[in-house]
């Protein structure tokens, strides 16, 4: 019998309400509630347990239940506990985080529905706290996750990341119970698809490594007309596989340097079965790439978020090259039809299926003149109707990049930066030199280096003017500094080397950081002591964009514009240090 079943099973021999047990026990009505329901249990030995026994006992006393005695309730609840399960305190933060951040809650938000002070959400869930009944704090979330899912796209993206298949009529509480399970579970959520992931592997991504793993070097673009024909159509979805690698073979091969334009809200799923086909079309991919295409694509983003982040990983060797400028279309879409649109210099290939069906899927795919003209015109139109998903900066769009950094210093709103080194624009020019001189740094590029600094430090000056910025400071130990060195954060200038720091002069810098605070109304900093990121910054205008900086292999800008990214980035909890 259960703990839950045995308190019932004494109430009932008691014949006691809820309400009378909670005024002789001192316990809240609404507690007992959930300790009947079993939705959580006191803790043992403490306060709530002692007073629950000494309400129970009080009670039987007062019925002459002489049968009924402390010690013996006491004894009968203790062994209908289960086996304790030492909590996993760090994987119920993660899965904390992860359920929250999917789907954009900010603490304010569960505090007030939790009747909860935000500072400890706060503390929670940086892992300062772990709640002292993790139970009931576990079942509380379910229950506020499992009203803010109202649409199926949500309750499956719940689903998807708790790990259960609840059935189409499942309840409020179904899910509330599911989720509080899994909080409380030790077991890690479903693996990728939310924008955590996506950042962590933009960090850890390294171009060189890839292309030495790929082969990416060793490839050369096709010569001379691939031997497809110059108009064919191919119906189901072997043929549509076929027909997307023949596309790819006609524009590699073709003299043509005009950008390429893809879209495509077809299932990969299903292509993603056959194990050729995912390689095939990476090459064909990397082929074009390789000939210095420059690709305009259009990602499909009506599909839940966890959906749309998986898709968007698997894109970020191809962000890494910067010839890539992604878009996506506003706004739900055709739901009954689902479409393929692929143009180059040379080559279209237009089709597609009915939703749910793409095995009886067609496609044509044709490399005339006029009609890969009309094509073009078509993908024309389709681009004036997307909306930039992310601007990507590479070495080659500097100019581009410099632009875009003097129009949006002058756009006011709350900014932050969670940072992997020291803002550039703090640093002084004497621990500048000094630096540079021990890294044997040139004279010609110490002074380009130092003529960067001036330049960030008039450009955060401006943005002060209207702005408030808080950055986000990486702490390191001197032990942990010897496999983390630092460097100077030089990626705003697309520098290719590496300025590495002492640990003296990173805690000199440090200093400079918070002189920097004192001297500049509008700025703060604090401390991270649990640095997420090695390779990355991340600069946030509230409601407006984010900035994802790769710091090398290679130096690389995002700056994503799409909502639910920026705000599923803008809701990241990063361990803050306690002053």
């Amino acid at each position: 019998m259960s703990f839950q079943e045995l308190l019932n099973v004494y109430m009932a021999r008691l014949n006691c309400t809820v309400k009378e047990l909670a005024d002789v026990s001192g316990i809240s009505a609404s507690a007992i509630s959930r300790y009947r329901a079993g939705h959580c249990r006191p803790e043992l030995d403490g306060e709530q347990w002692g007073k629950l026994i000494d309400g129970l006992a009080l009670l039987a006393k007062n019925r002459d239940l002489t049968e009924l005695k402390k010690p013996g309730i006491d004894a009968a609840l203790r062994a209908a506990l289960p086996e304790e399960k030492i909590l996993d305190s760090e994987l119920f933060q993660r899965n904390l985080n992860d359920l929250l951040d999917m789907f954009t809650v900010n603490n304010n938000e569960l505090a007030r529905y939790l009747n909860y002070d935000a500072s400890y959400i706060s503390r929670i869930r940086s892992g300062h706290r772990v709640p002292r009944d993790v139970d009931f704090f576990a079942y509380s979330v379910g229950v506020y996750l499992s009203r803010r899912c109202q649409s199926d796209a949500e309750r499956e993206k719940l689903k998807y990341r708790i790990g259960v298949d609840l059935p189409d009529d499942a309840t409020h509480e179904d899910y509330a119970q599911a989720a509080a399970r899994f909080l409380c579970s030790n077991r890690a959520p479903a693996a990728g698809g939310n924008v955590d992931d996506f950042l962590r592997k933009v960090d850890a991504f390294d171009l060189g490594a890839y292309i030495r793993a790929v082969h990416f070097d060793e490839m050369t673009a096709p010569s001379g007309t691939a031997s497809v024909p110059d108009t064919r159509f191919y119906i189901g979805l072997p043929e549509l596989m076929n027909a997307q690698l023949a596309f790819l073979r006609m524009t590699a091969a073709s003299p043509s340097d005009r950008s390429v334009t893809m879209y495509s809200d077809l299932s990969m799923s299903e292509m993603s079965q056959d194990p050729a086909f995912p390689k095939d079309w990476m090459v064909g991919m990397a082929t074009m790439l390789q000939k210095g295409l420059r690709l305009n694509m259009i990602h499909n983003v009506d599909r839940p978020f966890h959906e749309m982040m998986l898709g968007l990983e698997s894109f970020i060797p191809i962000y890494m090259t910067g010839q890539i400028s992604p878009f996506y279309l506003s706004g739900s879409q055709n739901s009954a039809f689902r479409n393929l649109l692929w143009v180059s210099g040379n080559a279209a290939l237009q089709g597609g299926c009915i939703t749910g069906h793409i095995h009886d899927g067609k496609v044509y795919l044709t490399s005339r003149e006029s009609e890969v003209a009309h094509y073009q015109r078509m993908a024309k139109q389709l681009l004036k109707r997307a909306s930039p998903l992310m601007d990507i900066y590479g070495q080659n769009r500097k100019t581009a990049f410099d632009r875009f950094l003097e129009a949006d210093k002058h756009e006011a709103g709350a900014r932050r930066t969670i940072l992997s080194s020291l803002p550039i624009y703090t640093l002084s020019d004497d621990l500048a030199q000094r630096i540079l001189r021990r890294n044997h740094i040139s004279d010609q590029e110490q002074l380009m280096i130092l003529n960067h600094i001036h330049a960030e430090q008039r450009r955060i000056e401006q943005i002060l003017e209207h702005s408030a910025l808080s950055d986000l400071l990486p702490v390191v130990s001197e032990r942990e500094y010897s496999r983390y060195p630092m460097g100077l954060s030089l990626a705003g200038m697309f520098y290719p080397g590496d300025v590495r720091l002492t640990y003296e002069e990173y805690l000199a810098y440090m200093d400079l950081c918070f002189n920097y605070e004192r001297g500049h109304p509008g700025y703060s900093c604090s401390q991270d002591r649990n640095t997420p990121f090695r390779n990355i910054q991340i600069s946030i205008l509230e409601k407006g964009r984010v900035i994802v900086t790769k710091n090398k292999h290679p130096v690389i800008h995002f700056v994503i514009r799409h909502p639910k990214m920026c705000a599923a980035i803008e809701d990241m909890i990063i361990p803050v240090m306690d002053s």
